[in-house]
């Protein structure tokens, strides 16, 4: 038994070096290559009736954009969306059920409309130019020109 406990250790331990290992090669602005950095938007100057309307706003968003191939939206735009929505959740406080049940589910919805995609279809946009006035973008971090 103990050859056994040594090897499950010695198992465990390289999985946790080679997990570990490519969580410290991550830099703060996350992976290369593997997710798309936009800037988010400032919400700290919501209150909670705001951030619960723009969660609202943004989760219909994601529906019209995933259910609406004539809307969809960059990558950039995508990861500002959804940055912002995490975002919210956490100024929120809610966990991933209660964003699910209170704001995602309610959201699709809209699509037992068969107009939904032509009458909010066009309101995406105006959603992503909302988040970038808020100071979001929707290019990638390293991408920016420096401020001078």
């Amino acid at each position: 038994m103990k050859s056994w406990n040594v090897i499950i250790t010695a198992t465990v331990t390289a999985g946790t070096i080679l997990l570990g290992a490519t969580a410290w090669a991550q830099g703060a602005d996350g992976v290369p290559g593997d997710r798309l950095v936009v800037p988010l938007p400032d919400i700290s100057g919501l209150d909670d009736a705001q951030a619960k309307d723009l969660a609202r706003e943004l989760a219909q968003a994601n529906v019209i954009t995933s259910n609406c191939p004539e809307y969809d939206v960059s990558d950039g735009a995508w990861q500002l969306m959804t940055g912002t929505t995490d975002s919210l959740t956490a100024k929120l406080g809610l966990d991933p059920i209660t964003y699910d049940r209170e704001y995602f589910r309610p959201a699709f919805s809209v699509m037992e409309d068969a107009d939904a995609c032509q009458t909010l279809g066009p309101d995406v946009q105006g959603t992503v130019d909302r988040l970038i006035a808020m100071g979001g973008d929707t290019k990638p971090a390293e991408q920016m020109p420096a401020a001078n």
